[in-house]
């Protein structure tokens, strides 16, 4: 969802930083590509150890979650693409899952801002016993979709979520450079199409296994 969707990174680096500088942590020892696609709970402990001020990991979570939810509820401008792709998506009754590391309460705030309807399934960071790398987000969205994972295509910004989407047995797509191997490298989501995706997945099906994903793929 953060960076491939929306992107909140921004509003999540100033909550951080505002709550975080108060507490005597500088602003630049929290920097975004570390906190990027990893665990949300992982994040809070670790960046609430560098608190000078006495913080707990669900403190500074609240503290956090408050200044967010604020901001995301106001809306949130979705990523080129990102509407565009979801309603081909749906036009095409081709289901869609959305599979985040942010809790469910941020989840919640931002799927407005993308529409009420363009997700079949939704999953968030606080749903999994595993978190990204670990396959199960992945395979539970794909099971309560009714699709296996091998006809999914799984859209990330992070290494973390690409590993993901591997181990499950998906097609994987990245739109960041992340030095993973995937089956196709964008720059956007305006890139991508219906029968790109559809593509995408017949290929890996013809494929031995093993042999189907393709490193640093670049779309053309």
């Amino acid at each position: 969802m953060d960076g491939t969707l929306v992107d909140t990174e921004p509003l999540l680096h100033e909550a951080l930083s505002m709550v975080l500088g108060a507490a005597g942590v500088p602003a630049e020892t929290i920097r975004p590509e570390v906190l990027r696609g990893r665990d949300v709970a992982e994040n809070l402990a670790r960046l609430s150890s560098l608190a000078r001020t006495p913080m707990t990991t669900r403190e500074l979570y609240e503290r956090v979650s408050a200044r967010m939810l604020d901001r995301l509820r106001r809306g949130v401008a979705p990523l080129p693409g990102a509407v565009g792709l979801l309603r081909a998506l749906r036009g095409a009754h081709v289901p869609c899952a959305l599979v985040s590391s942010s809790y469910r309460a941020m989840v919640d705030a931002v799927l407005p801002s993308l529409g009420a309807d363009a997700f079949a399934v939704t999953l968030a960071g606080d749903e999994v016993r595993r978190p990204k790398p670990d396959p199960e987000a992945y395979r539970t969205a794909a099971a309560r979709l009714g699709v296996a994972p091998g006809n999914c295509v799984v859209v990330e910004d992070s290494a973390t979520g690409l590993r993901s989407g591997r181990a499950a047995g998906c097609v994987t797509v990245s739109v960041v450079r992340t030095g993973e191997p995937v089956d196709l490298a964008v720059r956007d989501l305006s890139e991508l199409t219906v029968r790109r995706l559809a593509h995408l997945v017949q290929a890996g099906t013809k494929q031995a296994p093993g042999t189907r994903r393709a490193t640093g793929t670049s779309a053309p």
